[in-house]
């Protein structure tokens, strides 16, 4: 496990340069409390200071959280960047809640290794083992519903994965020396709006807003989500229940407003960390610029978008699904194609957008008949392929699909690549033979005689982050 250098982590607490926020956190042994490297509080001493890389190991050392950075708040921390593909899965699986309702050995079973294996990866990468991360988590997140929400204790309990009320109480009591009821009277509740619950989701900023607004608005799907006034807006099928999520831009923090209309608490968890994917909250902006601007193609680009992101969509599946109905079509008329879709799905539906519509699960695809498909044969047959290999996997959103998808009919890298990105938010990928790419790069780079060969070799200069590459070039195209 890589070690933290105290200098280094001691010259960005005391500047308090966001850059730096949920990168470390800070524990001071004075007073039994760890911190974000941003806390207003005033700066301890250094000997009083110790530093961990994830907030996990600074609770399993026995601190608080602090009651004003609220360490719950900071975005995701990127200590388990470069680590082994498995512990990566875990962790975004424990982020969904998958140790709130499962045991570590369901968790293992899931991923494929032994139990130990997993204990083992964990403690060399993170210091911490599983069950660790999945408590710490849920006090956080607890934390989060107690002071932003006026939900009541018993619910936050549930929506947090604590298994009764009791253990709640208990571990409220353990980390910050009171009872949730006391915790919430100590802080100041945050407004609610009518009907929902209202969540404050950080990042690091810059963050290119204007550039998220319009990928959404441009890919939004007619009666399923839209951009309105600068707020985005989806409606959501849980479990088989209609839920809806808002999501608006603070006008003077760096965060996001996710305003939520669930109708089980338990979804909370899971719907949060699938926002934060797609809006790329977790995303290092200083990394990826400092990457970017190395390349001459993309130096002016990135300071006309500084904070640029890589959206996803909101599940792997309706990625596919998009990719496949996108081949050789506009934007607009591969939303159109999917806006039927949805509309078949939903019979009563059929007139027109309605409040209710959300995108169709794989077996209803496969339940149309051909002349709901809008679109070529062949890709009729493509498409039934895709949604044929969705439906028979158990958890279709805890995989990568690629390789299985890759040796389907219809299935070509172009599609491959566009899954990677925006369905599994892969940070590396450039889609090679993407039109606007190649219009974009020849653009922002006067080079007119540029071939896709070309600007693919030219994007190997930016791995990590092609991803990143490729948003920014095509968020060129509408600047």
């Amino acid at each position: 496990m890589q070690t933290l250098d105290p200098t280094i982590c001691r010259k960005a607490r005391l500047s308090r340069d966001p850059r730096f926020d949920g990168q470390f956190f800070l524990a001071v042994t004075s007073t039994g409390i760890y911190c974000r490297p941003i806390c207003p509080a005033r700066p301890p001493r250094e000997s009083n200071v110790r530093y961990y890389r994830t907030a996990a190991e600074a609770a399993h050392s026995g601190f608080r959280p602090c009651l004003r950075c609220r360490p719950e708040s900071a975005p995701d921390s990127p200590a388990w960047q470069g680590t082994p593909t498995t512990v990566q899965r875990a962790l975004r699986l424990i982020g969904e809640g998958a140790l709130n309702e499962h045991s570590a050995a369901q968790l293992s079973a899931r991923l494929g290794v032994g139990e130990r294996y997993l204990r083992k990866l964990f403690q060399q990468q993170l210091g911490v083992s599983p069950s660790v991360v999945a408590q710490t988590q849920r006090v956080h997140f607890a934390q989060k519903l107690l002071l932003e929400t006026t939900l009541p204790v018993a619910e936050i309990a549930y929506a947090s994965g604590f298994g009764s009320l009791r253990r709640f109480n208990a571990a409220s009591r353990e980390k910050f020396g009171c009872s949730p009821s006391e915790l919430r009277r100590r802080a100041r509740r945050s407004a609610q709006s009518a009907g929902g619950i209202v969540l404050q989701l950080s990042y690091r900023p810059p963050y290119d807003w204007e550039g998220m607004l319009d990928f959404f608005q441009r890919h939004a799907i007619a009666g399923i989500e839209s951009v309105d006034a600068g707020c985005y807006q989806r409606n959501l099928c849980l479990d088989a229940e209609y839920g809806q999520i808002r999501v608006r831009h603070h006008p003077r923090k760096p965060l996001l407003e996710l305003e939520l209309n669930v109708p089980d608490p338990g979804q909370l968890m899971r719907v949060v960390a699938q926002v934060r994917r797609m809006f790329d909250l977790d995303a290092n902006p200083a990394d990826i610029g400092a990457s970017l601007r190395r390349h001459p193609l993309l130096k002016t680009l990135i300071k006309a978008s500084p904070g640029v992101r890589s959206p996803t969509h909101w599940s792997t599946f309706e990625s596919a699904v998009r990719a496949v109905v996108g081949q050789q079509v506009s934007v607009a008329a591969a939303r159109g194609v999917c806006a039927k879709l949805a509309r078949a799905c939903q019979p009563g539906n059929n007139n027109g957008p309605a409040p209710g519509l959300t995108f169709p699960e794989p077996t209803q695809l496969l339940q149309l008949p051909d002349d709901a498909l809008p679109m070529p044969n062949s890709r009729k047959r493509t498409l039934r392929a895709v949604c044929a290999y969705f439906s028979q996997q158990a958890e279709p959103a805890k995989h990568d699909p690629r390789a299985a998808l890759l040796e389907l009919p219809g299935i070509g890298p172009w599609t491959v690549a566009m899954l990677g990105m925006r369905g599994l938010g892969d940070p590396d990928v450039f889609p090679g033979g993407d039109l606007g790419l190649l219009r974009a790069a020849q653009r922002a780079g006067s080079l007119e005689n540029l071939d896709q060969r070309q600007l693919l070799s030219q994007m190997q200069s930016c791995k990590p982050w092609r991803s990143y590459a490729a948003n920014l070039l095509w968020r060129s195209l509408s600047q």
